[in-house]
């Protein structure tokens, strides 16, 4: 088990950045493939956004004594909105089996690979300092038990 919320969430980004860059190379072959790797990319960002906005973000607020809505998690939760903006377009193209979605993809990417960065270099630390290691631990169990009715509606 991680021993860090940086650990535990910079581990998702890559097993994430992994999935989706099989799914880029997969779904012009395969495109039933590329259907299931994005479909597992698509759900396991959405888990991962929830884990933040739902769990991390409300901690952070409340330990830096912050309103919902201001500082860093307010540009988060915009850069989230984004994302979610770049998977529709992505999920419409593949769901009707049309793999020319790389407009959609760099977009997507460009995004989070700027929003990455910002949560791995400060905010994640930052968490991290904020709260106990009891906390922390048990921060991640309540990630990893979120039930995935929590995530399949995502980003309203």
């Amino acid at each position: 088990m991680s021993t860090s919320i940086a650990e535990f969430m910079e581990q998702d980004h890559d097993r994430l950045d992994e999935i989706f860059k099989r799914f880029q190379e997969t779904k012009r072959q395969d495109p039933a493939k590329g259907k299931t790797l994005f479909k597992d990319f698509l759900t396991g960002l959405h888990r991962h956004i929830v884990w933040e906005e739902e769990i991390l973000f409300p901690i952070f607020e409340q330990q830096a004594e912050m309103m919902q809505g201001q500082g860093p998690t307010r540009v988060m939760r915009m850069e989230h909105r984004q994302i979610k903006q770049f998977l529709d377009q992505i999920h419409e193209k593949v769901a009707a089996g049309d793999p020319n979605s790389d407009e959609a993809e760099r977009g997507l990417l460009e995004v989070l690979g700027a929003h990455n960065v910002k949560e791995e270099r400060i905010l994640y630390p930052w968490i991290d300092s904020m709260v106990s290691g009891e906390e922390r631990a048990a921060l991640i169990t309540r990630m990893q038990h979120l039930p995935p009715e929590a995530y399949t509606q995502c980003c309203s």
